[in-house]
């Protein structure tokens, strides 16, 4: 049995208050005046009223779950990065809007850094936006339900503590965490080879060494050197033959750069010096283009508040003129799928490739949740060429802001109804639907 109400956290002095309405099964828990909440080896007095809350208290909506003779509120969630300057690392406008849609949609959101959780008392100190002062609050808070992973970059991931606290969430049975780590290219291109419904839609790729590079560029007359742990179309490479000599292509920042060997053998020795990381080959995509710029796909696939995956928005970035990325920090500008594959492709009905757009991913996306079970939302680069065939290129297991404003704010809520599925907290619901929730917490 659920019903709604409105959680308030006075900052100063600690008290939690459970502002209900006088109908329902809400209206039997007001008699109560108050209630004991436990949370693992965390406990609250929540004093339960009519009464608007305190225009000076932190506020959210939030669900109430009974079950037998115990309640239960939820869903908290906890978004996951590590400590750094002014407390925490990570996108703050980004977490904010998190905690935001959570406080409207019924959900506490507050942000946890690695470093601040206290394995021992089953407790966190977790960072709450408060957005009348527009300041960061720190809170003593419970282990949350939902774990959402955002540390923000792999050289924090990577850190011997941050790799330990993962595998220990991932081991709590009343925890649910929410992603599992960043995706390494190589790694995911083998993954996803295995699987013959994908396999048709890979390029070539191969690791990065001499051998490789002479006879990838023996087979294709476009060639990506590409970071495996690269981001946002950083330290990419474009390598074609013209004429009888090999140009090297990159970007800084929006400057194009262009390099030009005679041999092969002499563009490695040189791209081996700069390249600090290790890199991966792949086979170059003749890319449709748009007003003569090269252009793909971007795609967001999230799982939904019935634990479903599904595609929360797509859109087009296309390149500046001549540029090898088409990433908007590095010149590229964005576009509508329709209206561009309309015009690219006037032969082929736009809405039936945007279709096959959709199920590709949603089928790449399934693929990669047999791998890491956690998963539950993904962008992905889909390239198109010439001819109309689709073609992978990355994914992206920490999707960035999306800029056009309808898939952001979808993505949002995908974010809170997926939490309150997995929790068992939705309205409507009877029971908690998932095994992890309904574990005993006292």
């Amino acid at each position: 049995m659920i019903c709604k109400g409105t959680l308030s956290i006075q900052s100063l002095n600690g008290t939690w208050g459970l502002h209900l309405p006088s109908t329902g099964f809400c209206k039997e828990l007001l008699e109560k005046k108050e209630l004991m909440i436990k949370l693992g080896k965390w406990k609250k007095t929540v004093i339960i009223t009519e009464k608007m809350p305190n225009e000076t208290a932190l506020r959210s909506e939030i669900y109430i779950h009974k079950q037998s003779d115990s309640y239960e509120i939820g869903p908290f969630i906890g978004i996951l990065t590590v400590s750094g300057e002014d407390s925490f690392l990570g996108n703050r406008s980004n977490f904010t809007d998190i905690i935001e849609t959570g406080r409207k949609l019924g959900a506490l959101a507050y942000v946890i850094a690695v470093e601040d959780i206290d394995w021992e008392s089953g407790t966190v100190v977790g960072s709450i936006f408060d957005d009348e002062r527009k300041i960061w609050v720190r809170q003593s808070m419970p282990f949350p339900h939902i774990v959402y992973n955002r540390i923000p970059n792999r050289t924090a991931e990577n850190k011997q503590h941050v790799k330990s606290t993962l595998e220990k969430l991932s081991a709590l049975k009343t925890i649910t965490l929410y992603n599992p780590h960043f995706f390494e290219k190589s790694q995911l291109y083998d993954i996803l080879q295995k699987d013959k419904k994908v396999s048709v839609f890979l390029p070539e790729t191969v690791s990065f060494s001499r051998e490789n590079l002479v006879n990838m560029a023996a087979k294709h007359p476009i060639l990506y050197m590409k970071p495996t742990n690269g981001k946002a179309g950083r330290g990419i490479y474009q390598l074609q033959r013209k004429d009888d000599r090999f140009v090297l292509q990159y970007q800084l920042k929006k400057k194009k750069i262009n390099r030009f060997y005679q041999t092969v053998y002499g563009l490695y020795d040189a791209v081996r010096r700069i390249m600090k990381e290790p890199y991966l080959i792949q086979q170059g995509i003749c890319l449709a283009t748009y007003q003569e710029r090269i252009f793909d796909i971007r795609a967001l696939a999230q799982k939904d508040g019935q634990g479903e995956w599904g595609i929360t928005g797509m859109g087009i970035r296309i390149a500046g003129i001549g540029g090898i990325t088409t990433h908007v920090p590095r010149g590229g500008t964005i576009g509508d799928p329709e209206n561009i594959l309309s015009a690219v492709f006037p032969e082929t009905d736009s809405k039936s490739m945007i279709k096959s757009i959709h199920d590709m991913v949603l089928t790449i996306a399934r693929v990669l949740e047999k791998e890491w079970p956690t998963l539950a939302e993904c962008s992905m680069d889909i390239g198109i060429d010439k001819s109309g065939k689709m073609w992978f290129i990355e994914a992206n297991s920490k999707p960035e802001k999306f800029d056009e404003p309808h898939i952001r704010n979808l993505s949002l809520k995908r974010i809170i109804e997926f939490a309150q599925h997995k929790s068992g907290f939705q309205k409507g619901s009877n029971t908690q639907k998932n095994d992890k929730s309904h574990i005993d917490r006292t």
